[in-house]
């Protein structure tokens, strides 16, 4: 795995709510999100940060960062992590954030710690499951070119 993909997810695995400068009201309210996916055997992962910030990270060292910038993804992220709060109750607290999946890792931040849900991407199991995997699914699709997400081979 590349020096640049570790360092890049590992600060992502840093960010506080005061980083981004928002005050929680409860402790199901996400304000980050990191999704770890195994497309073509390259880890990606997509970030989406309560500010608007969206990046994607591949394990290759690509980094696409300020992805946010274009309203329609944004407002995607943004959708993401006020929605996916609902599916707290079925992940567990966890503090490995170890990336290496060949399903779909579902982390989110909350101001209790970050929640993890490992789903199959073939198969979601659970209506939570589904909903997660639907949300995650919009802000790959609202990223321009849905190639774009995909590395190179």
């Amino acid at each position: 795995m590349n020096e640049i993909y570790k360092e890049m997810r590992k600060r992502a695995f840093t960010t506080k709510p005061e980083d981004i400068r928002i005050i929680l009201e409860n402790n199901q309210q996400v304000y980050a999100a990191v999704v770890d996916m195994n497309i073509k055997g390259n880890l990606v992962s997509l970030v989406c940060i309560f500010d608007g910030s969206v990046s994607l990270y591949y394990s290759n060292g690509k980094c696409d960062i300020g992805l946010g910038k274009k309203e329609k993804i944004k407002k995607a992220a943004i959708s993401f992590l006020i929605s996916s709060g609902q599916c707290i109750h079925i992940m567990n607290k966890t503090v490995n954030y170890s990336g290496e999946t060949e399903n779909m890792k579902v982390y989110l931040f909350t101001k209790a710690g970050i929640y993890l849900k490992e789903i199959s991407i073939s198969k979601p199991e659970s209506k939570e499951e589904k909903f997660l995997n639907f949300l995650v699914n919009n802000v790959l699709s609202a990223i321009d070119g849905a190639e774009s997400f995909i590395p190179a081979e």
